[in-house]
């Protein structure tokens, strides 16, 4: 069976950050979670896989989406070899020339098969794929891309709970909007008043709150839902170098690793909203690291970020 990640993840506060900002600010580094080296994919992943092998029934065939060098798509692949499955990758973008490095090393290297397509064509191909194993007798769990399942949701409100005491803020990256909704859904019962900021990485306003609303109970209150797309720097995986001399002085400042498409948009928007006092002096703050670093390695200047909203990171 899977391996159970090495939980709480560490906890700790950042002293520098803290003085320089004015603010109480700790960390919680997912991004430390050890297996799959996953960030808050080994949660989300885990808990998908965990309802989806009862007993010693394991699905035959994974199949699941994301961009083409998708944290998803590397934790999916890796937990898929490690449970012995068929693993598919449905990936929207270019099938990336050097094969040595960022994530599709590792989904390449667990032995998953991947179909690049254009982003219109992800839903049709994962059907046909399901259609196709399930004729001839297989077994197959579609996964979400981005972990975008209530499991996923209830992962990261279990998670809420390895937090010693309610802070005024958490602030963390949001993609397909599954981690936010968790961290509301945990919040709501621990009966914190804790505000979630999610730093959007690619998707607009209005529809980061639809699909993080479709993942909670009807009547939690959408005014609650806070999601930033003033920090996006024009989508997924785009950055600028105010973004990159942010990230650098902020791993000067704490040794902290970010990178520029996800952590470091969200660390830039926490910043921000010090800078502009909308967090106050003072204030008890919980960056929330979400991971994703792998994609250091495979990005450049001249990679075209995804801004439709079709994407998993």
């Amino acid at each position: 069976m899977i391996a159970k990640p090495n939980l709480p993840s560490p906890f700790y506060r950042l002293d520098t950050l803290s003085d320089r900002w004015g603010i109480d600010l700790w960390v919680k580094r997912d991004d430390l979670i050890p297996q799959w080296m996953g960030g808050n994919k080994v949660r989300k992943n885990f808990a998908i896989l965990s309802a989806a092998c009862k007993g010693d029934t394991v699905p035959d065939v994974l199949i699941t989406s994301g961009g083409a060098e998708s944290n998803h798509a590397r934790v999916v692949a890796m937990m898929g070899a490690q449970l012995g499955c068929e693993v598919h990758l449905v990936l929207h973008g270019s099938e990336p020339e050097d094969k040595t490095v960022g994530n599709s090393f590792f989904y390449r290297s667990a032995g998953a098969v991947a179909h690049y397509v254009n982003s219109q064509e992800i839903g049709p191909t994962i059907e046909h794929l399901k259609q196709g194993f399930a004729a001839i007798g297989k077994s197959v769990c579609v996964i979400p891309g981005g972990g975008h399942a209530p499991e996923g949701v209830a992962a990261y409100a279990d998670a809420v709970a390895e937090l010693p005491d309610a802070p005024d803020y958490i602030v963390h990256a949001s993609g397909t909007g599954g981690t936010q909704a968790g961290l509301l859904a945990g919040i709501e019962r621990q009966g914190w008043s804790t505000a979630v900021v999610g730093v959007s990485v690619a998707r607009m306003k209005q529809r980061g709150i639809e699909e993080i609303m479709k993942l909670l109970p009807a009547d939690f209150p959408e005014d609650r839902v806070d999601f930033r797309d003033e920090y996006r720097f024009g989508g997924y995986e785009q950055y600028s170098p105010e973004l990159m001399s942010f990230v650098q002085s902020v791993i000067r400042a704490e040794g902290i690793p970010l990178d520029l498409t996800y952590t470091g948009k969200a660390m830039f928007g926490l910043a921000q909203l010090v800078e502009t006092g909308e967090i106050a002096a003072g204030s008890r703050v919980v960056f929330w690291h979400t991971g994703g670093l792998l994609s250091l390695t495979s990005m450049n200047s001249q990679r075209i970020g995804v801004s439709d909203g079709r994407f998993s990171t």
